[in-house]
């Protein structure tokens, strides 16, 4: 892991720092609010932007069993800006997109033909459930075989 800082030449308002890949333990728990103490929540001073990066975390239960409630009330802060998550569902690879500042998006890829686009199925604006793609992936086979 690291800790990217940039600092703007036009003042403190435009710099920027980035945790890149922490891990999923106390320490980075602590690191992160100490940075968002120091850093983008300091008192009588403009917020900065503090980026979390890290592909393999996706909510607190990444954390697991004894560190997700301290990871929820430092995560549950931040809202994802952009995610890409890739999966199979009913044999289809399904594609979930998140692109601040659009909600989520589910498409479905057709495996049999690699140079066609994958097909938008649905739109969230909140993190879908299984259970929601499901039921567009389903309706995705039905149209198809009609």
């Amino acid at each position: 892991s690291a800790l990217q800082t940039s600092e703007h030449p036009a003042g403190a308002l435009f710099d920027v720092q980035a945790l890149l890949q922490p891990n999923a333990d106390s320490y980075y728990l602590k690191t992160m609010r100490t940075i968002e103490e120091q850093f983008s929540n300091t008192p009588g001073k403009p917020r900065r932007l503090f980026l979390v990066v890290n592909p393999a975390w996706r909510d607190a239960s990444s954390f697991g069993l004894f560190e997700s409630g301290k990871a929820r009330s430092v995560l549950d802060k931040y809202e994802t800006t952009y995610a890409c998550d890739q999966f199979v569902v009913r044999g289809l690879k399904v594609i979930l997109l998140k692109c601040w500042p659009d909600g989520w998006d589910v498409f479905v890829e057709d495996e049999s033909d690699v140079t066609m686009p994958a097909r938008l199925v649905g739109s969230f604006e909140a993190r879908p459930t299984y259970d929601e793609i499901d039921a567009r992936v389903v309706e995705h086979l039905m149209n198809i075989r009609a």
